[in-house]
């Protein structure tokens, strides 16, 4: 189903937006059943791009691969969507593109908890309407996104990785805005894992300014003159503006 108000049209763009269940594949049923023993979550890695026809005789669910890999997808998110089924956001656009093709489907690929390798999950079969990429460098170029509904039952929680190349979309900006929206930190891929690291530089600093610990600068001051500076149980260097407690 169409739902065009969740992109932003650029100029010279031609914009597909897609929301389709995904076919469940054999190999993904059984990664399912290994993430269930293990009581582990759905972790998507990556998405691959179809151009190829169905040989005669060809039963989609035991794919493995596609029939003619055309390119990557790229992963803009995922959602669960808690009622055992999760949202992949795959989009696929002319950049990098040489040769345009027909995207006849779309395969995604979990993480299988015992080997870490990538396997088929589900396909999105695309070959009763396939959407064309374009090459770049056309007169309009191509941007298509799909938003797939795929099965996690029973998944203790869903991931994915996000391709750093993929086009930010408003409602994920807006979703995933640190300021001015609510939001789960892990919900942000990698982020939990750099405010960890870094946790103990961010409550210095919130120290600093606060004035809540020796050394600590209790309102704003000019740190380049050092007037209006009130420094207590610290010393202050003007030159390498630096308060050591």
């Amino acid at each position: 189903m169409p739902n065009i108000d969740e992109l932003e049209p650029m100029p010279g763009v031609s914009v597909n937006d897609g929301n389709d269940g995904a076919i469940p594949l054999m190999s993904g049923f059984e990664v399912l059943g290994r993430i269930l023993a293990q009581k582990g979550g759905v972790n998507y890695t990556k998405a691959e791009l179809d151009s190829g026809d169905l040989p005669e005789g060809t039963i989609i669910d035991e794919l493995t691969a596609p029939v003619q890999y055309a390119g990557d997808g790229l992963i803009a998110s995922v959602e669960n969507t808690g009622n055992g089924e999760a949202t992949i956001v795959v989009q696929a656009h002319s950049m990098g593109v040489a040769v345009g093709f027909p995207c006849k489907g779309v395969l995604v690929y979990v993480e299988d908890p015992d080997t870490h390798g990538d396997v088929a999950y589900c396909y999105l079969d695309l070959h009763d309407h396939p959407v064309w990429i374009r090459p770049q460098g056309s007169s309009i170029n191509s941007f298509a996104t799909f938003s797939i509904q795929s099965i996690v039952t029973g998944a203790a929680y869903v991931t994915a990785v996000i391709n750093p190349n993929a086009l930010a979309r408003i409602v994920d900006l807006e979703k995933y805005a640190l300021l001015g929206h609510s939001h789960e930190i892990t919900d942000i891929i990698g982020l939990a894992d750099i405010l960890d690291d870094h946790s103990a530089s961010i409550e210095l600093l919130n120290d600093l300014v606060s004035g809540d610990m020796p050394g600590g600068v209790n309102r704003t001051a000019d740190f380049g003159t050092g007037t209006g500076l009130i420094i207590r149980d610290g010393v202050l260097n003007i030159v390498a503006r630096t308060v050591t407690a």
